[in-house]
C-alpha cells in the first residue's frame, strides 16, 4: 500500500500551550453564546481524539456507543476511535436535543456545524497561539501518544492512519523528552559499561 508522501508542516503544542490552550477552552465552553460553546466542545474533542474535523462535526449521536466513536466514514474508511475518560465526560455532559441527531448542532441555524474556523481563531488568539492550525491539535494528538511511550502501529491505529509513514509524520517529541531520553539511554549504557569491566 503506497502512503501519501506530501509534505506536511510539523507543529505541535508545548505543555505550556497546551494549559493556555485549556484554559482558553474552558472559557468558551461556559460562553453565553451556544454557538460559541459547541464549537469549544468540539475543538476540545478534536485534540482529546486525534480526529480530523470532519470526522467530528459529522459525529451523531448513534455513533457514541459506550468509549468509543463508530464512524461510518473517515478518510480511510470506516474505524472505530477509542475515547479516554475525558472525551467520553465531555461528551456526556454535552446537551443532547431531542430529535436531532448530530452531536454537534446549530440550534439557531437549524442544521449540524460545519465549521469551527472561526471558535478556533478566538480559542487561539486568547491562548497566545496565533501561528496554530487546527490540525495541530491532531499533531499535538500525536506527539503526546508518542511522549507516552505508545508506538507508533498504535498511534496510527488511534490515528486512523493506513501506514506507518504517515504516523511518523504527526507523531514528534518535544526537547524536554528528547533530553530524558537521552538520559535514560546514557545510564543504561553507562550501567552495561560497568557491569562488562
Amino acid at each position: 500500500m503506497r502512503c501519501n508522501r506530501k509534505v506536511i508542516r510539523t507543529r505541535h503544542l508545548s505543555e505550556v500551550e497546551m494549559s493556555r490552550l485549556g484554559d482558553a477552552l474552558a472559557d468558551m465552553r461556559i460562553n453565553d453564546n451556544q454557538s460559541l460553546r459547541t464549537q469549544a466542545m468540539a475543538i476540545t474533542l478534536l485534540l482529546l481524539t486525534g480526529c480530523r474535523r470532519g470526522e467530528i462535526l459529522s459525529l451523531q449521536w448513534s455513533d457514541l456507543r459506550g468509549a468509543r466513536l463508530g464512524l461510518k466514514d473517515s478518510k480511510t474508511g470506516p474505524r472505530t476511535v477509542w475515547l479516554g475518560q475525558e472525551a467520553v465526560d465531555l461528551l456526556a455532559s454535552h446537551p443532547r436535543l431531542p430529535k436531532v441527531p448530530w452531536i454537534f448542532w446549530n440550534e439557531q441555524r437549524r442544521k449540524p456545524i460545519m465549521d469551527v474556523q472561526s471558535a478556533w481563531n478566538q480559542v487561539r488568539g486568547a491562548a497566545g497561539l496565533r501561528d496554530s492550525r487546527l490540525h495541530d491539535l491532531r499533531h499535538t494528538f500525536a506527539s503526546h501518544a508518542v511522549m507516552n511511550r505508545e508506538s507508533l502501529p498504535m498511534i496510527g491505529k488511534l490515528l486512523g492512519h493506513r501506514c506507518i509513514q504517515s504516523t511518523a509524520r504527526y507523531a514528534h517529541l518535544d526537547d524536554a523528552h528528547l533530553l530524558d531520553a537521552a538520559e535514560e539511554n546514557g545510564r543504561a549504557i553507562e550501567l552495561a559499561l560497568a557491569g562488562a569491566s
